[in-house]
């Protein structure tokens, strides 16, 4: 077995560790992303353990990348139900980046696993505003959102109105 040597200055921790070795490499991130798109791939098919087996190797490589962290918390949702511990993970992200996308997406899918309806569509509208309308993420979370279009497009879709007429609209269809 091959033995690291340092100087006992550095064994001692007179000097901090170099900022350059910590730094992922552009070969690491590559991984960690096609990671992502394999777990996505995996979590659209149910196979919730296969998609998390693709990010705990990401986040082997890059401890911390937000993408892996934030669909690890989502299959933490879905599969082992610790949606608390899900739901921390995803704040840690939004704490240091409040504008990424896919934390909010990765809330909003959250908390519609764990029966907070209202919770989720404010984080999938969060993710829609901070993703400057690029069009996959809107598509995504259009996708997500089970709602119907408002009745009254032009009033809010909480106006009382548009949710009075919509329980009507629901009442004709269901019957």
């Amino acid at each position: 077995m091959a033995q690291t040597t340092s100087t006992p200055a550095v064994q001692a921790g007179r000097y901090p560790p170099s900022r350059i070795i910590q730094q992922a490499s552009g070969k690491d991130l590559d991984f960690c992303a096609e990671q992502v798109r394999r777990s996505g791939r995996c979590l659209e098919l149910g196979r919730i353990e296969a998609a998390e087996a693709c990010l705990r190797q990401g986040l082997a490589l890059v401890p911390g990348h937000p993408e892996c962290t934030a669909y690890l918390a989502v299959c933490l949702a879905a599969g082992k139900r610790k949606y608390v511990t899900a739901e921390n993970l995803v704040r840690d992200i939004l704490d240091h980046n409040p504008y990424d996308p896919t934390a909010w997406y990765a809330l909003g899918r959250i908390n519609l696993l764990g029966g907070r309806r209202e919770q989720a569509f404010t984080a999938f509208a969060e993710a829609k505003r901070v993703s400057r309308n690029d069009a996959q993420v809107g598509r995504v979370v259009d996708e997500m959102d089970p709602r119907q279009e408002p009745v009254l497009g032009f009033l809010a879709r909480d106006n009382f109105l548009n949710v009075a007429l919509g329980r009507i609209r629901g009442v004709f269809r269901s019957g």
